[in-house]
């Protein structure tokens, strides 16, 4: 278990360096694609629902902040939890979302411990594939705990890691089949999987597919 624990450990470290190096680069990069061109399969189905009322979102691994600043753009009653464990990536994106309801949390997966809950939508985008088997559990686990019984996960699972992505990004294969057994573990339900969709940023052979996971008494508006 020590080991299990140190490993994981040193592969979050690992990540962090690598964005928290590359964070200028990156943002400028995510900031020039909309967050609808990445988030229009899922948005299709859930954004009347985020529109006609107020809600508490949480946005975790918020990166430069574009997806954050959508979620609040979207209801002016809207408050988001932008949580970011790269400080120059969250130096960026408190940046760019100053005029907006965003608390910002430096914390990490899996155990979030300085973020409080429930919320109503709780978004993981491009962020499952950096977290190892063994933390891939604990993680579902807290999201469970964090959501609300009528609130939704979005998460997106990342399929294509080259070598040096996996070495340098410490980035690890993805399944629909293990988020699906990892769910039904935790009482949550997969209300929907996207087909494959190409990578906004054409990069490759790299696809995406989104998941709406929905708490106890979630159903789909």
């Amino acid at each position: 278990m020590r080991l299990f624990l140190f490993l994981s450990r040193l592969e979050r470290i690992v990540s962090l360096a690598y964005y928290q190096y590359h964070a200028h680069e990156l943002a400028a990069r995510y900031q020039q694609i909309p967050a609808r061109a990445v988030h229009g399969d899922w948005l299709t189905l859930l954004e009347p629902w985020l529109v006609v009322a107020p809600r508490r979102l949480l946005d975790v691994g918020a990166g430069s902040g574009r997806d954050t600043a959508f979620l609040a753009g979207l209801n002016p009653g809207h408050h988001v939890v932008a949580v970011e464990p790269c400080h120059a990536f969250s130096a960026l994106g408190q940046h760019h979302t100053r005029t907006l309801a965003v608390t910002w949390v430096n914390d990490s997966m899996p155990a979030l411990s300085h973020v409080i809950g429930p919320f109503d939508l709780i978004l993981l985008s491009a962020v499952w594939m950096h977290l190892s088997l063994a933390d891939r559990p604990l993680a579902l686990a807290r999201l469970g705990e964090l959501l609300s019984p009528q609130g939704y996960l979005v998460l997106s699972l990342r399929f294509s890691i080259s070598e040096q992505e996996a070495r340098e990004r410490a980035m690890f294969p993805v399944s629909l089949e293990e988020v699906e057994c990892l769910a039904r573990k935790e009482g949550l339900t997969i209300l929907h999987a996207s087909a494959l969709q190409q990578d906004v940023m054409a990069r490759g052979e790299l696809s995406w597919q989104s998941l709406i996971l929905g708490g106890t008494h979630a159903r789909l508006p």
